[in-house]
């Protein structure tokens, strides 16, 4: 049997020793596939890290990764860069529902697929007890991009999303800020012609712990990813 790791699955953390513990617990307890999770953090004094070695002492399953700075994106770079799997499935401390999921997402990579995106837009996915206004602008942004430019997916700023490792070797990573390292990676890996496959998943609002996602501040690092993937569109269209 080959007991090369497939799979990690790549959670950031920061104070979110309310949801951990579950979300763990449930990956353990369905998945199957060949995985290691990494988990990501800010600073050494983060509750996260004291409640999982508290319940999962000693675990070979789980690896601790210090955040070269700080912040969520900086944290998903990080543990993407040091991974040593085939590939990285970035997944949300706070996610109770989508465990199910992650032998599905690296179903289809084995089938050569090289990017699986689990989506909220897709018949058969949902987006449950968003803000109002937060909902809306997904919803449009998805729409414009899927309907309006060569971006193959319909569901662009779901960051739960499966990536190749190879991929970091081919790309510089230019993301600073915010959530956008799932979109740029997805826009780079659609400019490259990497093959690209949605499937349904669910996403609910977290009710414990904090969000760090701050609407009005992200919406200057998303645009420029919205002017790349207009701009990709304009190259493959004058190609043909």
């Amino acid at each position: 049997m080959n007991n090369k790791k497939k799979i990690d699955i790549l959670i950031p953390v920061f104070n979110e020793n309310e949801n951990i513990v579950k979300t763990l617990k449930n990956i353990f307890s369905v998945v199957k596939c060949n995985y290691k999770i990494l988990i990501c953090y800010d600073y050494d004094e983060d509750p996260t890290l004291k409640e999982l070695k508290e319940n999962f002492p000693n675990n070979e399953k789980i690896e601790y990764i210090k955040n070269f700075s700080r912040g969520f994106n900086n944290a998903l770079i990080t543990g993407f860069q040091k991974s040593e799997a085939e590939c990285v499935l970035f997944y949300m401390a706070d996610d109770h529902i989508n465990h199910e999921m992650i032998d599905a997402c690296y179903e289809k990579f084995k089938q050569e697929n090289q990017l699986v995106c689990p989506s909220r837009f897709v018949k058969g996915g949902k987006m449950i007890g968003n803000p109002f206004l937060k909902g809306v602008l997904t919803r449009l942004t998805s729409f414009f991009l899927f309907y309006f430019t060569s971006f193959p997916i319909k569901d662009s700023t779901n960051s739960f999303r499966l990536f190749p490792k190879e991929l970091i070797n081919r790309v510089t990573i230019e993301s600073k800020k915010g959530f956008t390292l799932s979109l740029e990676l997805t826009a780079k890996a659609h400019r490259l012609g990497y093959k690209i496959i949605e499937i349904p998943t669910i996403w609910m609002e977290r009710n414990k712990g904090q969000s760090r996602f701050k609407l009005i501040s992200f919406i200057v690092p998303y645009m420029k990813w919205l002017f790349y993937i207009i701009n990709t569109s304009i190259f493959y269209r004058n190609a043909k």
